[in-house]
């Protein structure tokens, strides 16, 4: 049967998608291993945190039974001293006809059990003292006890799905899509408020945030508000991104290393760097981690000493390095990738100049975006993100608003401005279901819907 071109010729141009579809399979199951070996650890986690809240329990009770029978005897024994004081008492009073006659010095029993007792004065103090009795009581107080509490004693069964965004996307075209930006959700992070410096959705409604500049903290929110699940780092958080297999990658400004987050919560070490690293992106078809960062040589405690070289590098999904560019004098702060063509990073610059660079691949520069003349205050470029359309999107600290420019860098129009309530926007983030996340200065996040054809 003869089969038509057209058909034959859509079959080819998928035919190379099976290597991934075939990765894909294999990542499913391993992951149906992974589950079962986590629900394995679960359970037995579970089991062990029993047995050990027994012990713990056990080990109160008898404490308890010990306070209970130390406290029974001290106060028999002064009970007992006490009812020895008043029966000596009573019996030398019951002998006596006229207390008021009589020489204390020549009662020896009292004298014995009552030192030197002198005087009418002694012996109504000491009657008085007899004739106060301590009544004393023993009872066990009951702690609460209810779901709750029981269950932040015992701990909580948490999961969580991480859902990376397919390496199979749609070919950029060569019309503009239409933006329609609509604010779907807004939650503020909890406790202090901070600058959202970090977002790395890894779903339609989970993102990895870190809240406040010096935080140590990363949290998994979300959209509806609920914090779900926190990680302490051993540095400060810098910036955070998700990677194809399910690892979170973290960076800090206080050190040469990025960690590395997998689905267990466990913590290890992704890649140890000559230099202090910043902003950070996953490419979406290789998986590559690119990041940007400076590289100091020299005094340690002479700054002006030392030799600043900064650079963007590439390492491996095993964290192994694989080249890097410099890209002095500009300080990058975040970077995306404009899909194999080039680079683009938010620039501290010279003299505290803040820009959008973009470069080719090589670093050599293409274009450098400073703002629009009608902004009140200058642009301060920090969160910056790529979509699958090449187009750059780039939150505005100063200006309260997100720009979003062409793959060449040359502006389009502003995404959110002040009248969507932002103030002072720094992070960024893009999920698999096309929706930008916005963080801003106030702990507040705000998930768009972002664009249709």
């Amino acid at each position: 049967m003869n089969r038509e071109p057209g058909i034959l010729l859509n079959r080819m141009e998928y035919i190379k998608y099976l290597p991934i579809l075939e990765f894909c399979l294999e990542d499913t199951i391993s992951q149906k291993s992974k589950l079962c070996d986590a629900a394995r650890m679960t359970s037995s986690d579970i089991v062990n945190r029993a047995a050990l809240l027994h012990r713990a329990i056990d080990n109160v009770k008898e404490k308890l039974l010990a306070k209970t029978k130390g406290v029974l005897d001290f106060e028999l024994k002064n009970l007992e001293k006490h009812e020895q004081e008043l029966k000596t008492w009573i019996s030398w009073l019951s002998d006596q006809t006229d207390i008021s006659n009589q020489n204390v010095s020549d009662v020896k029993m009292i004298q014995k059990n009552n030192q030197e007792i002198k005087g009418r004065k002694d012996w109504l103090r000491n009657l008085q003292r007899l004739s106060e009795i301590q009544h004393l009581s023993l009872s066990f107080k009951t702690g609460e006890l209810n779901d709750v509490c029981i269950g932040s004693l015992f701990g909580s069964v948490q999961n969580f799905s991480i859902t990376p965004q397919s390496p199979i996307r749609k070919g950029r075209r060569d019309t503009f899509p239409t933006i329609s930006l609509q604010r779907t959700f807004e939650f503020k992070c909890k406790g202090v408020a901070g600058n959202v410096h970090a977002i790395a959705p890894i779903s339609g409604n989970e993102a990895w945030i870190c809240c406040g500049w010096g935080s140590r903290e990363i949290e998994l929110y979300h959209t509806n508000g609920d914090l779900l699940v926190s990680v302490t780092m051993d540095k400060p958080v810098d910036h955070i991104v998700s990677t194809r297999n399910g690892n979170v990658l973290i960076s800090s400004y206080n050190g040469n290393t990025i960690w590395r987050l997998d689905e267990h919560l466990n913590v290890t070490k992704f890649a140890q760097l000559s230099f202090i690293p910043r902003g950070m992106v996953v490419h979406p078809e290789t998986n590559h981690v690119y990041v940007c960062g400076v590289e100091r040589t020299g005094s340690l405690t002479d700054l002006k000493a030392q030799t600043r070289r900064h650079l963007i590098a590439i390492f491996s999904t095993d964290g192994d390095f694989i080249s890097d560019i410099t890209i002095s004098p500009h300080d990058p702060h975040r970077l995306g990738l404009i899909g194999d063509e080039g680079i683009c990073f938010s620039d501290y610059g010279k003299n505290n100049k803040r820009q959008l660079v973009v470069m080719d691949n090589d670093g050599n520069g293409l274009n450098i975006y400073s703002g629009r003349q009608e902004l009140e205050n200058p642009f301060y470029p920090l969160g910056t993100q790529v979509d699958q359309y090449g187009n750059i999107i780039v939150a505005d600290w100063n200006n309260d608003c997100v720009h979003l420019l062409d793959t060449g860098g040359q502006f389009s129009q502003y995404l959110v401005d002040k009248d969507n309530g932002l103030e002072r926007p720094c992070a960024l983030g893009l999920d698999g279901d096309g929706q930008l996340w916005v963080g801003d200065a106030t702990g507040h996040v705000y998930v768009f819907s972002y664009c249709s054809w």
